[in-house]
Parts: structure tokens; sequence; C-alpha cells
């Protein structure tokens, strides 16, 4: 995935971090930029790509685990699978 990104800016003012009280935390923000197929924003639709969420068990002050949630389709085009992003 990392490959098909040709520029990235997290929004680090607006993460929103959610702490279990136990080992997990929660991060979830958005960002833009560009994709290989073309630029993104996140709310640009309101439903694109760019909105992000990662879940983190941490033990002894060190990242145990990490799940990483994103829609990899940032420029829209996966419209094979998604015909109403056509619509646009």
């Amino acid at each position: 995935m990392g490959g098909t990104i040709k520029q990235i800016e997290h929004h680090y003012p607006h993460f929103n971090g959610v702490f279990s009280g136990g080992d997990t935390v929660v991060c979830e923000g958005a960002s833009h930029g560009e994709h290989r197929d073309g630029p993104w924003r996140a709310g640009v639709p309101e439903w694109g790509a760019g909105r992000w969420c990662d879940v983190f068990e941490i033990r002894d002050w060190k990242i145990q685990r990490v799940f990483i949630y994103l829609d990899p389709d940032y420029a829209g085009q996966d419209t094979a699978r998604y015909p109403w992003l056509q619509q646009g």
C-alpha cells in the first residue's frame, strides 16, 4: 500500500484518542494527499477516503499489536466493486 502513496499529510490537531483504561488505545484521524490514482481529502466527498482508525495493544510501554483500518481506495477509482463512486 505504501508504494501507491505519492504524498500524505495527517491532520494531527484533529486526532481523537480513546483509552480503555486497560492495555488498548484507539486513535482515529484523517488525512489528505495524493495516491498514484489521484488526490484525496478526508470529507471530500463526505463518504470518500482519508479517514482511518488504529487500534494498539500496549504492555510494558511497548506496542504488542496494532490493527490499522482504512479504505485503500484513496482516489475513489474502484468503480467496478463500488458503482456509486461513478456518481461522485
